[in-house]
């Protein structure tokens, strides 16, 4: 059976989410019973979760699923190291929980009552750092733009990414410019759905083209030996 363990990106990671959880028992006196935990696209509040959900459960729940993440991802990558881009994207869902949870303490505190100009900046700076990021992500199954056709050509993946890294980097510049413009919020659903959607949509027809050109995109022995690797070692962890 191979080993489980967490490198100390894994260890970092885990932290914040663990960390999430102090400003809420800083201030935890001064929260109402009931405290908002989402948001319609009005910017008003929609949904309540109890004081002691809020800053207790939800960041546990994260916590436990990076965990879950981490030990798994670490199992399929075998004994490759992350390099930057993957470090920093495993950084970002713990970073924006953090960050979350300081929003909505302020919220119910009455400290901060513009979402909107919370969620277009988080947004931004996701998308920017993303953007910067993504064209650098090696192929792997967890995260970047995966289909078939990626996962199964390291040139398709290459060019799709250098393609979203573009895509990115324009939206967080737009994202800011709705942000301060003050536009309608349904505006940033709308760019959070072009967003992801159109480099999919690329990835396809740049498929496509390859294939017409003769390109045909099939793994090559080495990345079947690795998969065959990877579903050996799933069988003896027991998944």
């Amino acid at each position: 059976m191979k080993r489980i363990r967490l490198t100390k990106v894994d260890l970092y990671s885990i932290g914040i989410c663990l960390l999430s959880v102090v400003p809420g028992f800083m201030v935890y006196s001064r929260l109402p019973e009931e405290i908002p935990v989402h948001f319609g696209l009005d910017g008003n509040p929609n949904g309540y979760a109890s004081r002691l959900f809020a800053i207790l459960g939800i960041p546990l729940i994260v916590t436990l699923i990076q965990v879950i993440y981490c030990i798994t991802s670490n199992l399929l990558r075998r004994d490759r190291e992350m390099n930057r881009a993957e470090r920093v994207i495993r950084f970002l869902p713990p970073v924006v929980l953090y960050v979350s949870q300081i929003f909505i303490l302020m919220y119910s505190m009455g400290k901060v009552t513009n979402v909107i100009t919370v969620l277009g900046a988080v947004e931004t700076a996701v998308f920017l750092i993303l953007g910067n990021y993504l064209p650098k992500v090696r192929r792997t199954m967890f995260y970047g733009i995966r289909t078939p056709h990626t996962l199964a050509s390291e040139e398709l993946w290459d060019k799709t990414h250098r393609f979203a890294g573009v895509i990115y980097v324009i939206a967080g510049v737009v994202c800011m410019i709705i942000t301060v413009v003050g536009l309608h919020p349904a505006t940033l659903l709308v760019l959070l759905l072009l967003t992801v959607g159109i480099p999919f949509i690329y990835s396809e027809i740049l498929y496509r083209r390859m294939k017409k050109n003769s390109k045909v995109l099939t793994p090559d022995k080495e990345d079947l030996d690795k998969e065959d690797l990877d579903k050996e070692d799933m069988k003896n962890v027991g998944y």
